[in-house]
């Protein structure tokens, strides 16, 4: 079989994606099952309803392809196509009620997002992307922000689940704090990375993110012209990740 395009995989990532918003919009009324509750993070069972949704519409699509979601899967085999997911990005928020989560949805080769693709059900908003094709937003040209002084930014923080990272993020709060316009924190590594590629907000930070939070959001930043630093994280199978529009100075990360 020969590789697919691009244009195809963002094609399939945006269509599984809001295919499992839509299912999202009609589960969140119910009665929401608890898999899971630890201090700082719940697991439902709609998650794992959702991302085998996911799984299913894209196996039929590209059966030779790997599979690895945040509820599970195994990590793609080299020179093997390799869908990266996250059902629904900001399950606490989802369960709390507040609507602002995603879905995400990135397709890679060897290590390398190739398309992506993140809806936000509540907004009805779809970000999506491939490797040279720029990023959008409902198919309108999006850009990261031109705002170039550090007292003009808006800097998204993300509160990882470890005393760690949480201790980092919060010296990092009160580092930035003084320095720029706003700071926050909204839950969501999927869609914090989708309001930098669209210029809402100017950089995002998080010390401890899964692959499945950033390989589609990531790739969105990079096509909208911004940059993207990821490094080891704490604890070791976790990421550290900056995401900025490349303007404004980050003296600490």
């Amino acid at each position: 079989m020969g590789q697919p395009n691009l244009a195809s995989l963002r094609v399939l990532a945006e269509q599984v994606a809001r295919n499992a918003g839509q299912a999202i919009r009609k589960a969140k009324d119910e009665s929401l099952e608890v898999d899971s509750a630890e201090q700082h993070d719940i697991k439902l069972e709609l998650d794992r309803r959702i991302q085998e949704q996911i799984r299913r519409e894209i196996i039929a699509a590209y059966p030779e392809h790997g599979f690895l979601g945040e509820e599970g899967g195994a990590a793609a085999n080299p020179g093997q196509h390799e869908w990266v997911v996250d059902p629904i990005d900001g399950t606490v928020n989802l369960f709390y009620g507040i609507p602002h989560y995603a879905v995400s949805v990135a397709c890679r080769l060897d290590g390398r997002s190739l398309a992506g693709s993140i809806y936000d059900p509540n907004r009805d908003e779809m970000f999506s992307t491939h490797a040279g094709g720029g990023s959008t937003c409902n198919g309108k040209k999006i850009q990261v922000a031109k705002r170039i002084k550090l007292e003009e930014a808006v800097i998204a923080l993300g509160f990882s689940k470890g005393k760690a990272t949480i201790d980092k993020c919060l010296e990092l709060y009160q580092f930035y704090g003084g320095r720029v316009r706003k700071m926050r924190a909204m839950g969501s590594a999927a869609l914090d990375l989708a309001y930098v590629a669209a210029g809402r907000l100017d950089a995002y930070i998080e010390q401890g993110v899964s692959i499945w939070d950033v390989a589609a959001g990531a790739l969105l930043v990079e096509e909208a012209g911004g940059q993207v630093r990821i490094s080891a994280g704490e604890p070791s199978d976790k990421l550290h990740l900056v995401a900025s529009n490349g303007r404004i100075p980050l003296e600490r990360v």
